[in-house]
């Protein structure tokens, strides 16, 4: 398949490992988690400029920025660009750190924070409609693949996966140490977090903008998600 879809180098590793046997105990799990983040870390500029290859492939909008004010104002100009009136945004820790409310309240812009932390029906109600109406959904990441341009997002009271699933622009933070080669290592960080009973109820891999080809098998982009999808690459 890898073969077929052009895909080689990098996030194509030549023989498939055993990364993932369900068979392993938890210390040759965690042992081997524990080289993925390693390997991740100590190669991250590598698979940063990986990533932004293969992404921009998958459609996303890919930029690289060395700081915070950086992103910052990325986000400050697509939200002019897009002429929004309404922006949700996640509670991760990256998203906290660019103090969006310092800037886009004060431009009439409406911004909401998708987080879960009061999970009372009326909550979840309200937050949804926000989610529903919103030109723009802002996010970070857990991890992004090389492999396949894509960006994962793990359930948590921090993200809503409404967020990243029903505005029609997603733009996702990608920091150092996130972005992983293939998929036989997130599945590995998977494994140690079922292990551990840390598992989540659901988490999406984002390959690009949302297409579909159910009708008459034409592609349509922006059918079930985002037609546009944003990512910048921090550090």
């Amino acid at each position: 398949m890898r073969g077929a879809l052009g895909r080689f180098g990098i996030g194509a590793p030549e023989k498939v490992p055993s990364a993932t046997a369900l068979s392993d105990d938890s210390i040759a799990v965690e042992l081997r988690a524990q080289k993925v983040l390693e390997d991740a870390e100590s190669r991250a500029d590598e698979l940063m400029d990986a990533l932004a290859v293969s992404a921009a492939t998958a459609e996303w909008k890919v930029t690289r920025v060395s700081s915070l004010v950086d992103a910052k104002q990325y986000v400050v100009d697509l939200v002019g660009s897009l002429e929004a009136r309404s922006v949700v945004r996640s509670a991760q820790e990256i998203v906290e750190k660019l103090v969006l409310e310092s800037v886009l309240p004060p431009s009439g812009v409406a911004l909401t924070t998708m987080a879960l932390d009061r999970p009372d029906d009326e909550h979840r109600a309200t937050l949804r409609e926000r989610a529903i109406s919103a030109d723009l959904g802002v996010t970070g990441v857990d991890y992004a693949i090389v492999e396949t341009g894509s960006c994962v997002l793990i359930a948590s009271e921090e993200v809503s996966r409404l967020v990243a699933l029903t505005p029609p622009v997603h733009l996702a933070i990608v920091q150092r140490g996130q972005v992983l080669p293939s998929l036989d290592e997130l599945f590995t960080l998977r494994r140690r977090a079922a292990l551990a009973e840390e598992t989540s109820s659901y988490m999406n891999i984002i390959s690009g903008p949302s297409r579909s080809g159910d009708i008459d098998q034409t592609i349509v982009t922006g059918v079930h998600g985002p037609r546009e999808v944003h990512m910048i690459l921090l550090g």
